[in-house]
């Protein structure tokens, strides 16, 4: 899972803020390949049969929607703060009841969800995932964005780090410079399915925060600043989150009018 994260923080820093959307269909897929034979020595449950099963998905989201809102941590799914929780409600108003409404998922529901089922998972990302589409289910969501924000902090020291020689100066010199970087990601999924409608990213440029090396600041002042950071970062990804809707949005209505 950490070698995961750290692929998706790599790419992040390349793109910025990102989004795209997926509407294609799962039977228009495989009419297309239909003629794409499976090797003569396939038996029964070989690799190109789970390809199609994998492949036999179809975009059945309809607008209103209950669209669930799941934040992950360190791997496990978590309550949404205060601070991040303003963004969703700010963009819930914005794009108004015909799209629905947010309900974030709760991590209760969704392990008592789990503890109902008869499913065990050894791998944490793909236990987490199912867990969040289980718990989903069971507040009955018809799809549910699942994201993650990271802060990268780096402390180093400034012209004044010659104070922290001395007792005083070590308490009352800003003689360290803190900066954070914020990075956040999404996943639209339908819950029964897994179908992706979409994924966002976002970031937020760096910030800083003066500290001294035994005094002030030091602890704390990281502390407010990934929280700032992380914050804002959820801002600009509910913006991203904002766009990819309106496109899903209209090309999924445009897919549902066709005959």
């Amino acid at each position: 899972m950490k070698k995961i994260l750290s692929f998706l923080i790599a790419i992040l820093c390349i793109t910025g803020c990102t989004n795209t959307i997926q509407t294609t269909s799962g039977q228009a897929y495989l009419e297309k390949h239909k003629t794409v034979t499976a090797p003569s020595d396939a038996s029964e449950g070989a690799f190109e049969d789970q390809l199609r099963k994998v492949a036999n998905v179809e975009p059945t989201l309809t607008f209103p929607a209950r669209i669930g809102l799941a934040r992950i941590d360190g791997g496990r799914l978590v309550a949404i703060p205060s601070n991040e929780g303003d963004a969703w409600i700010a963009l819930r108003d914005k794009l108004g009841k015909d799209f629905g409404e947010f309900v974030p998922l709760s991590p209760l529901v969704a392990q008592m969800a789990q503890n109902s089922v008869d499913f065990k998972q050894t791998n944490r990302g793909f236990e987490t995932m199912n867990e969040i589409r289980l718990g989903a289910a069971r507040q009955h969501l018809d799809a549910v964005l699942v994201y993650e924000i990271y802060t990268k902090t780096d402390t180093n020291s400034n012209i004044l780090s010659i104070g922290d020689l001395t007792i005083i100066g070590g308490f009352l010199l800003p003689s360290k410079t803190t900066e954070a970087q914020g990075y956040a990601n999404a996943m639209l999924i339908d819950v029964m399915q897994g179908y992706p409608y979409g994924t966002v990213s976002a970031t937020v440029d760096k910030e800083e925060v003066l500290t001294s090396r035994w005094g002030w600041g030091s602890d704390s002042g990281k502390t407010e600043l990934n929280d700032q950071v992380k914050a804002k970062a959820a801002v600009n990804l509910s913006h991203e989150v904002d766009t990819m809707l309106q496109h899903l949005r209209a090309e999924l209505a445009e897919k549902h009018a066709k005959p």
